[in-house]
């Protein structure tokens, strides 16, 4: 039998007592449970500060004591290594992975080795357990399982869905501009090219979902209210975004005033000289080369009077939506492209 190395310098009461202070140090639960008694009769201070059972070691152990602190559906494994362990053999260990429950209530992954300890004869008297909480091990295996089946179904959509969506928008656009295609079916090719883009963007929304691990990712409630503004403010540093967007507002609503800017501190100074009743609409993007959206959200929330900002960004990302939802005066968070259809919605009476 190999034993304890402490070496030469350590008396047997030195040993005794650093064997002791190791026992009663260990983090893992040790203890030892007399099969004949029915009790735990030797047990580290772990077993009674993790799973708050100090008096175990005073009583007689039925069944049921041990059923009250393992999960129901661990406990088959739990009668099972009853039955096996008073016929363990020297060396032999028996392992079981079982949720024990601690005194808040809940329960924690344990892994617990079961080996010979005192032996009477063919008899086994006593075992020695030993259980590790295996907690964060579980939970690492859990999400890295996870991860990989996100994957899987990340690589079947892009590999098909968008790719058959980008083919069939790559063949539009060789086919839109050619001389045999008449007018009709030029307008039958834009028709399709709309509904392979609409895909793409819910596709998008699709993969971001996965990516987000099922978060909720849906837009800000709409309370249905319809508001007059007197002004459009569009803040995003892409100067074609900034006409594109011009463009579908005037579309909507054709004399609507529309300012542009192309940083977040120029709009915060306008808005302080010009919008003393916050009467505007502000489409504010998030991503800029310095200052970005939410600095501008940060500041902006210190005017006494505020107009209402709808974000409008390419991020899909539910913790983006999340943050905007702290300022009460952001009443949206749209994705790019700006839509006629939601400008229509949202500026006219």
């Amino acid at each position: 039998m190999n034993s304890i190395f402490f070496g030469d310098q350590y008396s047997v009461d030195e040993k005794v007592d650093l064997l002791e202070k190791v026992f009663k140090n260990l983090a893992d639960l040790v203890f030892v449970f007399d099969l004949n008694q029915h009790k735990i009769v030797i047990r580290n201070p772990a077993l009674d500060k993790i799973i708050g059972f100090n008096h175990l070691s005073m009583e007689h152990i039925e069944t049921e004591d041990f059923k009250a602190i393992v999960h129901p559906e661990d406990q088959n494994l739990l009668f099972d290594a009853f039955n096996k362990v008073g016929h363990l053999k020297s060396k032999e260990k028996l392992l079981i992975e079982a949720r024990i429950k601690n005194p808040h209530g809940t329960y924690t992954y344990y892994q617990t080795s079961i080996s010979l300890f005192k032996k009477n004869g063919d008899e086994v008297e006593q075992v020695l357990c030993i259980a590790q909480d295996m907690s964060e091990k579980i939970k690492y295996e859990m999400h890295k399982q996870r991860s990989i089946n996100t994957l899987k179904e990340l690589s079947f959509i892009t590999s098909h869905e968008l790719r058959h969506e980008y083919a069939k928008i790559q063949s539009i656009i060789q086919l839109i501009d050619n001389q045999f295609i008449d007018e009709k079916e030029r307008q039958i090719l834009l028709l399709e090219a709309k509904q392979s883009i609409q895909i793409i963007n819910s596709t998008i929304f699709k993969i971001n979902h996965k990516l987000s691990f099922n978060q909720n990712d849906s837009f800000f409630e709409s309370t249905g209210a319809v508001a007059k503004y007197k002004k459009v403010l569009l803040v995003d540093d892409d100067a074609l975004t900034n006409m594109l967007n011009k463009k579908i507002i005037q579309v909507a609503i054709k004399d609507m005033p529309i300012e542009i800017f192309t940083n977040v501190e120029d709009p915060l100074k306008y808005l302080q000289s010009h919008d003393p009743n916050g009467e505007y609409l502000i489409f504010l993007d998030i991503n800029f080369p310095e200052k970005n959206g939410w600095d501008f959200l940060n500041t902006y929330s210190e005017y006494e009077k505020k107009s209402k900002v709808i974000m409008l960004s390419s991020s899909i990302d539910n913790e983006d939506r999340d943050r905007a939802r702290n300022y009460d005066f952001v009443i949206d968070y749209i994705t790019k492209p700006l839509s006629i259809d939601f400008v229509e919605g949202i500026l006219k009476a």
